[in-house]
């Protein structure tokens, strides 16, 4: 049912654009939805009747209710932390009223009895077909709320029992899920309260938030127990038992460590223990890496893999610092032999680090470092809704491409801001064969980055700015020396093989991109070089423009050809005679086709006493 899942994508979509208040109005739009779809809304002009519970056979008939109650809850969860956020001290400058936080208890006291129905139907397994997963978050669910009152109450021991609840869940599910969804629920929110309630508890600060969640583990919740345990063997196992389990059963712990030609010595236990674990995480990523190139699994998924190795080297990396130190408080010097070799150490579990760093970029950015530039699969959009079979790809959009692009080049600086990072490692300095190395593969990465920057260009049209940045990249890969051999997964070291791909396709494409920018040249020269028509001096002199160069050779069109020239219609000329304007007399004119004899003789003595004016066109000329 993904109850975990669309609580939090519910909650971020709606936090996004608003606040508690915006979620609650979108819970109550979703809950008249669902009662509309399940047909047990209260109809128009009817007195509202308060609901029973929902029975694990209403469940079973529609899923439906699952949803409404999850929404319920959410709803008067919303509303509780909306109080609570406009009612703070920080937004009013004044303490919270008693009647705010006795309706604050009352929405959470709320919620908490609709996430106990849900899991009541639930755990009816043989009537809801529900997992045990299912039932496992809809209780992890009810702790969360029972654990957000107990916090506004100030219970810190019953705060930390329901939060222990939550965090064992959470982790024995995050390490069957693949998604991060667990870990940051636990990072974000789970972890910090356990901590501040043992805080206010008085536990001990150097108590791992681990130990605190399996010492305070609800002891009434044994089939929950027993479910944790399917998911996650080792969830009860506390960091102790851990640190045991791994001291017996590494046969081999590492006792030393080379670095540049020199060995020295793993003197403490606790580097050795973290260098072995992080070993076994690095075997174990080969495999996901041989996965990842057969296409089943995700870049995503094995980039995740290498942040589990990276934290495992970090884990090396503090603890030899804090050998160092410890070795520093006791007065030991800077050129005692046990401080010199633990900082050979420090740095060699840090460059591995930032190695594994570069190796997760160089996965994200693509096949083959990013080399070729990936094209989506179109999508299909259909052109007509008449005829549902007939379909067209669409392209994928310029915006998207430049947004890939961009990607790729974030990526690309992070690698090199973690080769700078190594030059400032302690020793690194002074190795100039090493310094060297550095800068060969920064020019290797520099040059991916001028040609990712390149496509950009080209992809807008601007074929100059593309043939100069792929021409810095063909050059800046040319500094590059491939000193290694091609490795399983890929980290910092750039093999023989990946150089010359890079050095000829980029030597291909700046060909290809100086023959289109002669293309261009001289098409652009070709059009300059055309003459366009342009009108004679005749014809421009009402322009009132001053030329420079008259050409004499264009005053006037010669021989003359036949052009359309600005007349009056004929129709002005019928018209004229019956527009009359003010103060001009009328002259009626006589239609009548039956004429008498006295009539005709008296016309001519008229038009000679009176004359009437003469009227004039356009352009002043008589009719």
């Amino acid at each position: 049912m993904n109850i975990t899942q669309s609580i939090i994508s519910g909650r971020d979509r709606a936090l996004i654009g608003g606040d508690y208040s915006n979620y609650h109005t979108q819970s109550t739009r979703r809950i008249h939805t669902i009662r509309k779809r399940l047909g047990v809304t209260t109809p128009k002009g009817k007195k509202y009747t308060p609901k029973g519970p929902i029975t694990p056979q209403d469940v079973a008939k529609n899923a439906e209710w699952v949803h409404l109650l999850l929404t319920s809850a959410e709803r008067a969860w919303a509303d509780a932390m909306h109080m609570k956020s406009s009612q703070s001290p920080e937004n009013t400058q004044k303490p919270m009223p008693g009647a705010t936080k006795r309706q604050i208890v009352s929405r959470f006291r709320r919620a908490i009895a609709y996430a106990a129905n849900l899991v009541e139907v639930l755990e009816d397994q043989s009537t809801t077909n529900a997992t045990n997963q299912d039932v496992l978050e809809a209780k992890a669910y009810m702790a969360l709320l029972k654990g957000g009152l107990d916090f506004e109450r100030n219970r810190w021991s019953s705060c930390i029992r329901h939060y222990s609840f939550i965090r064992l869940v959470y982790t024995a599910l995050a390490s069957q899920a693949r998604s991060d969804l667990y870990r940051d629920l636990l990072e974000g929110t789970i972890d910090p309260s356990i901590r501040y309630a043992a805080y206010q508890e008085k536990l001990p600060r150097t108590k791992a938030v681990s130990d605190i969640a399996i010492e305070n583990f609800p002891s009434e919740e044994t089939q929950s127990r027993q479910d944790i345990l399917n998911a996650d063997a080792s969830a009860f196992r506390t960091s102790a038992e851990e640190a045991t389990a791994q001291s017996e059963g590494a046969t081999d712990l590492p006792t030393s460590l080379d670095w540049r030609g020199r060995r020295v010595k793993l003197e403490d236990a606790s580097i050795s223990q973290a260098l072995a674990a992080a070993s076994a995480k690095e075997t174990a990523i080969a495999q996901t890496y041989t996965s990842f190139q057969n296409g089943s699994t995700s870049a995503k998924d094995l980039a995740a893999g290498y942040d589990d190795i990276v934290n495992a080297r970090q884990d090396a990396a503090d603890a030899t610092k804090i050998v160092i130190d410890e070795l520093l408080a006791e007065g030991a010097g800077a050129g005692d032999s046990r401080i010199q070799g633990l900082q050979v150490t420090r740095t060699a579990v840090n460059y591995a680090v930032i190695a594994w760093r570069i190796g997760r970029n160089r996965v994200l950015c693509g096949d083959s470092d990013g080399l070729k530039l990936e094209s989506h699969r179109p999508r299909r959009v259909q052109k007509d809704s008449k005829a549902a079979n007939s379909k067209s790809l669409k392209e994928e959009p310029t915006g998207r491409k430049i947004a890939r692009l961009r990607e790729k080049v974030a990526l690309y600086d992070s690698i090199l801001q973690n080769l700078q990072a190594v030059k400032q490692l302690p020793g690194v300095i002074a190795d100039t064969t090493f310094m060297e190395e550095l800068d060969s593969k920064g020019a290797y990465f520099r040059a991916l980055k001028c040609l990712a920057i390149g496509r950009s260009h080209a992809i807008n049209g601007q074929v100059r700015n593309a043939l100069a940045l792929f021409a810095r990249a063909q050059n800046l890969s040319q500094k590059v020396t491939s000193q290694a051999e091609a490795s399983d997964v890929p980290k910092s070291d750039i093999s023989a093989t990946q150089l010359q791909a890079v050095q000829n396709y980029l030597t291909s494409l700046t060909l290809q991109y100086q023959a289109l920018a002669d293309l261009t040249s001289h098409s652009s020269k070709h059009s300059s070089q055309t003459k366009q028509y342009a009108p004679p001096l005749l014809e421009r002199l009402h322009l009132n423009q001053y030329d420079d160069n008259v050409d004499l050779k264009n005053i006037v069109n010669y021989p003359p050809k036949l052009q359309p020239i600005p007349m009056k219609p004929l129709f002005f000329d019928l018209a004229w005679d019956y527009i009359q304007y003010p103060g001009q007399q009328a002259t009626p004119l006589t239609t009548s086709t039956t004429t008498t004899s006295a009539t005709a003789t008296e016309e001519p003595k008229q038009a000679q006493a009176e004359e009437a004016p003469k009227k004039r066109g356009w352009f002043g000329f008589g009719r």
